[in-house]
């Protein structure tokens, strides 16, 4: 729980911060004056004014930021400095200091799967090993073993790819995907189409994958105890494991199943190796290093079928940025689900789930917690442009209104809409909790 929370609070001051600092930068390259730019809400714990007047705060409470610009609705101006007032700028001024919060979110996820383009990462093929007799997916006739290559038009390079296409195709009367039979003798392997009729398909999204409901059930990555890297100074090195070993045996077990001897490694004990190495049997004994959780960690990786695919820098940039968009089209239509219906209030989460999802990821390593690190911010930044008062959307959809009217509506009528936008919050908020609390 305090990891979580940890990871939570490191995860909602990096989105806050560069949400803020999107609205702070386009308001300096309009000329508006940023009386204060806050990291979290409350008392101040540290403070510091710079020559531009802009004074920068940490605050205790660290669950969102603000930027103060001077107002003229909320000040008495002078003379002088009416021209650096927010409210005295033309109103694509103000709307792209509005729209620059949600940008930068973005923005932000856009340069963390840059990162991970960079870096590299482990693609392998999303294959079929059965079909789920009546589901949808069963009425037309999928071999097993096929590749899939799309869904709905979406290429998918992950199952987790699959998930989300098929969850932002509930609510519609059909699914179209496409996949190659890798079994058929042919050099070409030609994609086969079909078209699936889900008028009537369910399912719980908290309690089934999307995946099996449709009807697939995904061939698992075949791993072989076969060593195909070593951790420099890990418990692997030091026993004397090379590249290229095949493990034949633990503790006198035979080694066919990866799962269990990765838990034999996390009980921390010493492991008796028989291992295979140019046709000559070796006998080794590994001692895993024990982690902080008290897990052990040995330090090698096996042989997969999984592709590590590192990205230059321009076709990775090319990656990163459809990679913002699908997600952001994902989110777009599950908000729209959720809206709608299709997904009921109680798939909503709030941030005890948020803290708890954070934690997890980061366990998995540091690039999961960046794919999750990504996703939270597109989905902060589309929640934001929804166009409801106290949100950045709302704030656009008043700018809108005054271009159409000529006139900004009057601070009466912009109360009530802030008063009624803000019980609608607390509502979803509470909604959210009330499910955090259901899910402990």
């Amino acid at each position: 729980m305090l990891w979580s929370l940890l990871l939570f609070i490191v995860t909602i001051s990096i989105l806050v911060t560069i949400h803020e600092y999107g609205h702070f930068l386009v308001a300096r390259m309009c000329g508006v004056q940023v009386e204060c730019f806050s990291i979290g809400f409350g008392k101040k714990l540290w403070s510091h004014k710079f020559s531009s007047g802009t004074e920068l705060v940490i605050a205790m409470i660290p669950l969102g930021g603000y930027v103060r610009m001077l107002d003229g609705r909320t000040a008495q101006l002078s003379e002088n400095s009416e021209k650096f007032a927010f409210d005295k700028k033309k109103i694509w001024q103000r709307a792209a200091i509005v729209f620059a919060g949600p940008f930068a979110n973005f923005i932000l996820a856009l340069i963390i799967y840059w990162i991970i383009f960079l870096m590299g990462v482990a693609t392998y093929p999303v294959k079929i090993r059965d079909i789920i007799p009546s589901t949808p997916v069963a009425t037309v006739g999928v071999p097993a073993g096929a590749e899939l290559k799309t869904v709905n038009n979406v290429k998918v390079e992950s199952w987790n790819d699959v998930n989300l296409a098929l969850i932002s195709a509930m609510g519609k009367s059909q699914v179209d995907f496409s996949y190659i039979d890798n079994a058929v003798n042919d050099d070409n392997h030609q994609e086969v189409h079909k078209m699936v009729n889900i008028s009537n398909w369910h399912f719980d999204i908290e309690k089934d994958s999307a995946i099996t409901a449709f009807g697939f059930i995904p061939k698992t990555l075949e791993i072989y105890p076969i060593v195909s890297k070593i951790i420099p100074g890990s418990a692997a090195e030091q026993a004397g494991l090379k590249v290229g070993d095949m493990i034949i045996s633990y503790n006198q077990h035979p080694c066919t199943n990866w799962v269990d001897f990765t838990n034999t490694i996390k009980k921390a004990g010493t492991i008796d190796l028989k291992i295979n190495r140019n046709n000559e049997d070796i006998y080794l004994k590994l001692v895993p290093k024990v982690q902080k959780n008290g897990e052990g960690v040995a330090g090698f990786y096996p042989t997969s079928d999984a592709v590590i695919t590192q990205y230059g820098f321009l076709e990775g940039f090319d990656k990163a940025l459809g990679q913002t968009a699908l997600t952001t089209q994902l989110t777009v239509r599950s908000l729209y689900q959720l809206v709608t219906g299709v997904i009921g209030l109680k798939h909503l989460s709030g941030p005890i789930t948020i803290a708890k999802s954070a934690g997890q990821t980061a366990s998995y390593g540091f690039t999961p917690y960046l794919y999750f690190l990504a996703f939270i911010s597109i989905s902060l930044g589309v929640i934001n442009l929804v166009p409801l008062p106290m949100l950045d959307g709302g704030h656009l959809m008043f700018l809108f209104i005054e271009k159409i009217r000529g006139k900004a509506l009057s601070d009466k009528a912009q109360e009530r809409f802030l008063r009624a936008g803000l019980v609608l919050l607390m509502v979803i908020m509470g909604i959210a909790l009330f499910n955090d609390f259901l899910r402990l």
